[in-house]
């Protein structure tokens, strides 16, 4: 476990490092500032904290950035909708369809999370937006469905995605694992100095 959060400390400060360049996002030809870091997923309950110590230490900098774990979104989604107490309190009762076309339709992508990411990207005018909690809400919010529909919300920001798995710049594969279409517009952060 010891050897796993050096790593972890080692591979959230090479990403410290990238983000405090003021060339970081420039050099990318013309294409949306959008980023995936691979994170080992056994290591995924850890990132976390590794991203708020990395968040204060980019603002020590003057460099704001806003957190969204994604997890964490869609249960604050489910209780404004009223619909996590009905659905955790009548599971068993509930058929499965039932639960999964509610959370389909309460967690829409383009409708309800979209939006949400925006205001607060909106609020605080970031230049880095870190998303996570990724592999927490599989399969309901998938990654490259918020990478697909993000577009629109990068154009001031660098959008960096915490992903639990593999990325080789044409596939996410969520706990090394679990193929999701294939995604080729977001960069590799491993692959910048």
């Amino acid at each position: 476990m010891h050897n796993q959060m050096i790593d972890l400390d080692t591979l959230f400060e090479g990403i410290y490092n990238k983000l405090i360049s003021p060339e970081f996002g420039k050099n990318i030809g013309g294409e949306l500032p959008l980023f995936v870091q691979p994170v080992p997923s056994e290591l995924q309950t850890d990132v976390e904290s590794q991203i708020k110590r990395l968040s204060t230490r980019l603002q020590k900098k003057g460099i704001v950035s806003v957190s969204i774990n994604l997890y964490d979104l869609c249960m604050e989604i489910l209780r404004e909708a009223d619909v996590l107490d009905t659905i955790l309190e009548q599971e068993q009762e509930i058929k499965r369809e039932d639960i999964i076309s509610t959370l389909d339709s309460v967690l829409d992508i383009k409708s309800v999370i979209i939006p949400r990411i925006k205001e607060a990207i909106l609020e605080t005018h970031p230049q880095y937006v870190f998303i996570s909690g990724v592999g927490n809400v599989y399969p309901f919010v998938r990654s490259h469905g918020i990478l697909n529909n993000i577009d629109e919300l990068t154009g001031e920001c660098n959008l960096i995605l915490f992903f639990p798995g593999e990325y080789n710049n044409l596939q996410l594969k969520l706990f090394g694992s679990i193929s999701d279409e294939n995604y080729y517009r977001g960069h590799n952060l491993n692959e910048f100095s």
